[in-house]
């Protein structure tokens, strides 16, 4: 078969599936006699090297899918050269089959022992031959596949897990953006009703006071119209800030209420201890001495609170809480501002 016909019946068979021999023999005639024992098969693609030293570096350039070799050579011997291939990356799990003119059971065991596939004596039936060369082949073949199958799976899975930690992140960004205001940075008022229902339930299961401080900022109106909604955006953000820093616990929580309207949960806080901290939060604000000259209270920024405290129990809900933290607020601007003033 000429040279151009091997070609064009080779191109049609499939580069992912083409068998590769390399013949590593000091004897050309050998070699030559195994090539012409292949040549009918379009599918095996055939390699020669008679330098068995050379052989690991012609095994790295080629890729063979099986190697036959020569157990007896000059300066390699075929033992030795067994055991380059197998400590070779790309020849680790080659199949080598061993042609030698020795049918002795030691000669086998040694090559096998060394890593040696398969031990034929040289040369064997064309059809025997082929055969082995296949399925050895094919079973190695086989093997890269699912080696190649298993790091694609381990590749997606890693991409996978990256692309979920990413949108886990954006997930906790946008959660976090959900639930903050804005402006002020502190929690929004929808963030502000999970917490009290939270809260509230814990209360009752613990049999537990809540506390809740309902606050706004006095005449914020006028300071509005007088000094401009960017003023009035900076004090928003000033009296979140300073009311931010007076809660201690890590457990309380604040969160804007709606315009200049700003609430306080104190879980586990008695009726005192409600009234301890609105006063500090009164405190914080005045001395912060923030300019307001239209304030009907003071010659500065002030804030009213209302405080209420509750032992709830099963069949009360959490809206009774803000109601009447609600009406303390309402008592206290009734009162004169700049105060706090606690439900009954």
């Amino acid at each position: 078969m000429n040279k151009k016909k091997t070609k064009n019946n080779d191109s049609q068979a499939s580069e992912e599936h083409k068998i590769c021999v390399l013949v590593v023999d000091d004897q050309p005639m050998v070699a030559e006699a195994i090539r012409r024992m292949l040549a009918e098969e379009v599918d095996i693609e055939f390699h020669y090297c008679q330098d068995p030293s050379r052989a690991v570096a012609k095994a790295n350039e080629i890729g063979p899918t099986i190697i036959l070799q020569d157990l007896v050579m000059p300066d390699v011997d075929g033992y030795t050269l067994l055991r380059f291939y197998r400590a070779n990356e790309k020849t680790a799990n080659v199949p080598v089959i061993v042609l030698s003119t020795k049918e002795e059971p030691k000669a086998k065991s040694e090559a096998f022992a060394n890593g040696a596939s398969d031990y034929l004596v040289k040369l064997p039936d064309r059809i025997e031959m082929v055969a082995r060369i296949r399925a050895y082949s094919r079973s190695y073949m086989a093997q890269l596949e699912r080696d190649m199958a298993y790091r694609e799976l381990q590749d997606l899975q890693k991409k996978l897990e990256e692309s979920n930690r990413k949108l886990e992140e954006s997930n906790k960004i946008l959660h976090g953006l959900s639930v903050l205001d804005g402006l002020t940075g502190i929690s929004n008022r929808r963030h502000f009703d999970e917490m009290l229902e939270q809260e509230w339930g814990r209360a009752v299961r613990d049999c537990k006071n809540i506390s809740l401080i309902l606050l706004d900022i006095d005449y914020f109106k006028k300071f509005n119209d007088n000094y401009g909604h960017q003023m009035g955006d900076e004090c928003l953000q000033q009296v979140a800030n300073c009311l931010s820093r007076s809660l201690k616990r890590t457990s309380d929580a604040l969160a804007r209420y709606g315009g200049e309207e700003f609430v306080v949960i104190l879980p586990d806080t008695d009726a005192a201890g409600a009234v301890t901290i609105a006063e500090k939060l009164r405190s914080c604000i005045d001395t912060m001495n923030l300019t307001h000259e239209y304030s009907g209270v003071s010659d500065h920024v002030t804030i009213s609170l209302g405080v209420a405290t509750m032992s709830p129990n099963h069949g009360m809900q959490s809206k009774e809480l803000v109601s009447k933290a609600d009406e303390a607020l309402y008592a206290a601007k009734k009162n004169g501002r700049n105060r706090y003033m606690t439900a009954e």
